[in-house]
């Protein structure tokens, strides 16, 4: 019957989003390592993990109110070795555990079989009757398992029409109608935005109109009045109670969507709410000697700055800051981009072109930091036509190819290294595997080689997959990643001098054409040939011209920058699915 009540627990009890900076000075938390679970084979004892995150209200409130009980501590003290971990700097322990926080509480056998897992906040009151049931009966409460089996490797460039159907009716069926938003949850979904985006490019009439209601909604109460910093969950249906809790991949989506939207509809608020973030990432978690501060908090607790330094954080600043920069020429958003990519290659770079986490990982190297470099020099190369920036994503897209990929099931492998040694068995995250599958797509357009299209097919073979596709149902990202994979980027080269101000105003033109997969290119002939040379453009004798081009077929030169936009519609590359 306990069994039962903690399995119903975890479910219904749901923390706000993630933890905060603990005080250790009592030596009540021990570490996440192999000599922690040897100490509970020796004591005969469980390991209790405690997964937080710097900017999580309901950590906060645990800490104080259950952790810090009396009667806990009493129940802990001869049979659980209390493990703290902080998720933002653990990538594959959080992505391991992410659906059951934050905070997410698991508690272990000592050789690592998983007993209880806990989602979110629990008071002494339900957390008591848990632990002591766990000490009476030791055997593992069988959780629900809405995923398949992995099948094996295949190639895919996309979903079957009953598939994608399944999804876009999920999505839906999801909406909102009296508050306005996808679900009663008010997350900030980056990978929802664009495609919603995307979609009203197509003319999706319908999800324009969604689409400008949740980023109408959006810029009034989730980017915060003070700061204006992105909140990344609002805690009430209506839009009312936004949460304070500012990761740094909302403030990447709230600047890719903005700016995006901004140049698409030419709404004003949208444009403030963009120079808000930007004026947020830059005034206040941009470090000094480059780079991007973690996270923010302003929650209960009110930790304020995460001045860790992460790769993963960095690069979706630099992501988040080329978007603004494409969509408005703010030159210091680039040239703030530029600095956070150089301090990564010389702070967190590995040897073959990979990243690690932070200065030292304790474990790693991650995927989630390599996918995110790679995505953003992959992005500085498109926002500043710089050569340079086209083989260091290719480096890290080669050490990704390396390292990462599960050679069974094509695949993207969340870490290098196990957990502990117990936690053998490697996971793929889901998010990470779509940013893979759309980095490996669009850099193989980029640099014409096909090892790459064919990694990011079997990529998509993975998320086509049943672990995929029957645990979830809300599914935006594979449908972006399907999009890009089934059409070729809209391609725009500008073909003159890079010191020439009309190759820059034709190149500034380009960049702000709002679909999040393009392929832009600037090819000065003083640099030689470009990397992937699939296009013969004619000579023009008047000066600096664009060319919008397919596989098959380029446009007339375009000397003017404001025609640049009709030129590329015309190609109907942004067509419905």
């Amino acid at each position: 019957m306990i069994r039962m009540l903690a399995l119903l627990l975890s479910l219904l009890f749901a923390g706000a989003a993630q933890a905060a900076p603990i005080d250790n000075s009592d030596g009540f938390w021990s570490e996440w390592s192999d000599a922690t679970f040897a100490k509970a084979a020796r004591e005969k004892k469980f390991v209790i993990m405690s997964l937080q995150s710097w900017w999580c209200r309901w950590c906060h409130v645990m800490n104080r109110e259950t952790w810090a009980d009396p009667k806990v501590r009493g129940i802990l003290k001869d049979k659980f070795i209390p493990v703290y971990v902080d998720q933002d700097s653990r990538p594959d322990i959080s992505q391991r555990y992410e659906r059951w926080g934050w905070p997410a509480t698991i508690i272990f056998a000592p050789d690592g079989t998983e007993i209880v897992k806990l989602r979110g906040f629990y008071s002494p009151q339900f957390f008591n009757p848990i632990l002591t049931a766990t000490i009476e009966d030791p055997s593992p409460v069988i959780y629900p398992d809405a995923g398949g089996a992995e099948r094996e490797r295949t190639l895919a460039t996309g979903l079957s029409d009953t598939q994608r159907q399944e999804i876009l009716g999920f999505i839906d069926g999801a909406w909102d109608e009296q508050d306005g938003g996808w679900s009663k949850s008010k997350f900030v979904d980056g990978q929802m935005l664009i495609w919603a985006l995307q979609r009203a490019r197509q003319g999706d009439a319908k999800n324009e109109a969604r689409i400008r209601k949740v980023l109408t909604l959006m810029a009034s109460t989730m980017v915060d009045k003070t700061t204006g910093a992105m909140n990344q969950v609002n805690l009430k249906p209506d839009w009312s109670e936004p949460a304070r809790e500012f990761p740094m991949f909302a403030q990447e989506a709230g600047l890719a969507a903005y700016a995006r939207a901004w140049t698409m509809f030419g709404d004003p608020a949208y444009r403030q709410a963009a120079d808000r973030i930007f004026g947020f990432l830059e005034n206040t978690m941009a470090a000094p000697g480059g780079g991007f501060y973690a996270s923010y908090g302003m929650s209960e607790g009110e930790p304020g700055v995460d001045k860790r330094l992460y790769a993963r954080e960095t690069a979706q600043a630099i992501a988040g800051s080329l978007a603004y920069y494409d969509a408005t020429g703010v030159v210091e958003a680039r040239e703030l981009a530029t600095g956070a990519a150089r301090w990564a290659l010389a702070s967190r770079a590995l040897p073959g072109g990979g990243f690690r986490h932070a200065e030292q990982d304790r474990g790693g190297p991650y995927l989630a930091d390599n996918v995110e470099m790679a995505k953003a020099l992959l992005a500085l190369h498109r926002s500043t036509g710089g050569r340079e920036w086209l083989a260091h994503a290719q480096a890290t897209a080669d050490f990704i190819a390396k390292t990462f990929i599960d050679p069974a099931t094509g695949g993207f492998i969340a870490s290098a290294s196990p957990d502990v040694q117990p936690l053998t068995k490697p996971i793929k995250q889901r998010e990470d595997n779509v940013t893979a599958v759309r980095m490996f797509s669009l850099l193989s357009s980029y640099t014409g080689e096909a090892r790459y299209r064919e990694i990011a097919e079997a990529g998509m073979g993975y998320l086509t997959s049943p672990p995929i596709l029957d645990a979830f149902g809300f599914l935006p990202d594979v449908l972006l990643a399907e999009d890009e994979l089934r059409n070729e980027p809209v391609h725009i080269t500008i073909v003159g001098a890079k010191d020439d101000p009309r190759s820059a105003a034709l190149y500034s033109a380009a960049l702000a054409y709002p679909l999040a997969s393009k392929r832009a290119e600037w090819w000065d002939k003083r640099e030689g040939k470009l990397a992937n040379i699939d296009v013969d453009y004619p000579d023009f004798p008047d000066g600096p011209a664009a060319f919008a081009c397919t596989s098959t077929f380029c446009s007339y030169p375009v000397t003017d920058p404001a025609a640049i936009p009709a030129q590329l519609d015309s190609l109907k590359r942004a067509r419905k699915l």
